[in-house]
């Protein structure tokens, strides 16, 4: 009858703990990206659009 109250507590706690792992990590990225510079920010924001003169077909 223990065994089974203290996985019944285990299986609660699992959850709880994965969100907060999650919910952590997205406020840090968040967190990260409101406060680069706004030179970085134009440079990503162009790196995929980059056409360089070698690549084309």
């Amino acid at each position: 009858m223990f065994k089974r109250i203290i996985y019944d507590d285990w299986m609660t706690i699992v959850p709880v703990i994965a969100f907060g792992i999650m919910f952590t990590v997205f406020i840090v990225s968040t967190i990260r990206a409101l406060r680069i510079r706004p030179t970085e920010r134009e440079r990503l924001s162009s790196l995929p659009l980059d056409e360089q003169p070698g690549n084309k077909p």
